[in-house]
């Protein structure tokens, strides 16, 4: 294992990534051309798999992946400009993440780190185990040995405080009973019916006993997700709740939960969790659903103690779906909910409960607030800023190659946003007719287009280089555009004709005098 354990994760994200670019890459129509690049992004793939394949125990720093991927972004970033297009790859930063987390934190984020760390430990080692049972070649030994993994797995982590019953239904005082449950959690002293008087049998649990209701499969496929949801509907309404526990009020009894060793993609399973909402089946809503090679969703309708964030889910269809290095906290939410609830039961002191839930919200935050393959080579997102008095940087940009990033211009207008009013565009265009066009983004291919970020201010005069056909390699041309940052006017002639370059600020306030 790594020194810091989210190594590995960052490292299988890093391969995932480098392959997806290149795949990238393969179904450009020009990929003849880009062979200088997709050498060595297979080789990237190829040492990054090895490192994987080998282990850590000898793996003090992965600075040579790191400046492998910034040779091959040269590399890229010379092409593009050599054949005058655009080639968005990125492949560093999930490398530069990678090496920083071979170094633990200091302070309180080291501990954050080293809580979420150990979680997607225990992740792992849970997922080897249930994965070791797809040995058993019946699909009814196989359910069987899923249930009792996951069961001892409760009982070593929620302790001797509770009971993890294998197989059972939970009915109420007036005889309705539910579907098969896989796994009941009571309370250690819980009134159980147990008719075969051994571990192994089925039990029978009334309502009020029950603490949480779990689904447990192999593989959670959407389908299976939607056939299990809809059998748990058939757990009856604990009627006295309020009665016996007011405080409740509002919150799920049972909890329910469904646990899986591997299952489709979670963005599947969030459209099918969506889906089950939408036709009504929400009776019954689950907590957490857990899939330990993909991580575990949660949703609006969650109740504490759960994640904070995203703090405008409200909705049992507001799904958020966690993956990759967050996977395993999908386990800790698990033990602190049945820690919780029965702490509530008992009257206990829910402190301890809520500052750990607290701690699972801090691991859960992503520090640099962006996913670890996220790189701002080409991110454009924040360019629209303003730049001098009542000129500013509109909300359309482009690369002709990779050096050169280029940008709409506006004109700040009171009273408007109007981009047909505010944004700069070529000669001849006939503004009105675009704006009345059906294909509304048609209009980008009439914008002027400048350099970003190039701007010179100087007096009462804003500098800028602009780009002619600048996705053209044969036709594309630069020139010094210069406006009055007061009228808003273009400044036009000989003069401006004949710069080259941009003028400093100076020269720019003297060009004024000159020029009026």
């Amino acid at each position: 294992m790594p020194r810091y354990p989210e190594t590995r994760v960052l490292l299988e994200q890093a391969l995932r990534h480098v392959l997806s670019e290149q795949e990238k890459l393969l179904k450009r129509d020009d990929r003849a051309e880009l062979t200088p690049i997709l050498t060595p992004l297979s080789q990237l793939a190829i040492k990054t798999s090895n490192l994987l394949a080998e282990g850590f125990n000898r793996v003090k720093v992965t600075s040579h992946l790191t400046n492998d991927a910034r040779k091959i972004e040269k590399t890229i970033d010379d092409l593009s400009e050599t054949l005058w297009t655009f080639i968005p790859v990125s492949v560093s930063a999930i490398y530069e993440r990678v090496e920083k987390s071979l170094t633990r934190k200091e302070g309180k984020r080291g501990f954050v780190a080293d809580a979420r760390a150990y979680y997607h430990n225990l992740r792992l080692r849970l997922l080897e185990q249930t994965l070791g049972a797809r040995m058993l070649v019946l699909n009814s030994d196989l359910g069987d040995e899923s249930e009792r993994i996951w069961q001892q797995f409760l009982e070593q982590h929620l302790g001797p405080t509770f009971r993890v019953l294998r197989g059972g239904h939970i009915c109420d005082h007036d005889g309705r009973t539910s579907c098969q449950i896989d796994l009941i959690v009571v309370a250690a002293g819980a009134q159980v019916f147990v008719p075969g008087d051994s571990d192994g049998g089925k039990a029978q649990v009334l309502i009020d006993q029950v603490i949480s209701a779990i689904m447990v499969t192999s593989n959670l496929t959407a389908d299976k997700l939607k056939d299990d949801w809809k059998k748990l509907q058939s757990i009856p309404v604990y009627t006295q709740l309020e009665k016996d526990f007011g405080f409740f009020k509002g919150h799920p009894w049972p909890l329910c939960f469904f646990l899986a060793a591997q299952s489709e993609p979670g963005e599947k399973l969030k459209e099918a969790w969506c889906d089950l909402c939408h036709q009504g089946f929400i009776k019954v809503i689950p907590q957490f659903i857990i899939s330990l090679d993909t991580g575990f969703l949660y949703s609006g309708a969650t109740k504490w103690p759960k994640p904070r964030f995203p703090s405008n889910y409200i909705e049992a269809d507001h799904v958020s779906v966690e993956s990759g290095i967050y996977s395993g906290l999908g386990l800790a939410w698990l033990i602190i909910q049945h820690q919780g609830r029965l702490a509530a039961i008992r009257k206990e002191a829910l402190g301890p409960v809520s500052r750990f839930a607290h701690l699972l919200d801090e691991a859960m935050v992503r520090e640099e607030g962006v996913p670890p393959t996220y790189s701002p080579r080409f991110d454009s997102m924040f360019r629209q800023q303003k730049i001098a008095e009542i000129f500013e940087w509109g909300g359309v940009s482009c690369h002709a190659h990779n050096r050169l990033p280029l940008n709409c211009l506006g004109k700040i207008v009171e009273g408007t946003t109007n981009i047909f009013d505010t944004y700069m565009f070529r000669d001849g265009t006939d503004v009105e007719a675009l704006r009345s066009a059906t294909n509304f983004f048609g209009y980008t291919n009439h914008l002027r287009w400048f350099r970003y970020p190039a701007t010179i201010v100087g007096g009462e005069f804003l500098a800028i280089e602009e780009w002619i056909e600048p996705t053209s390699k044969t036709e594309h041309r630069q020139r010094i555009a210069i406006f009055n940052v007061i009228t808003g006017e273009e400044i036009t002639g000989s003069k401006v004709e004949s710069l080259i370059t941009l003028p400093n600020s100076a020269a720019l306030a003297e060009f004024r005098n000159e020029e009026v």
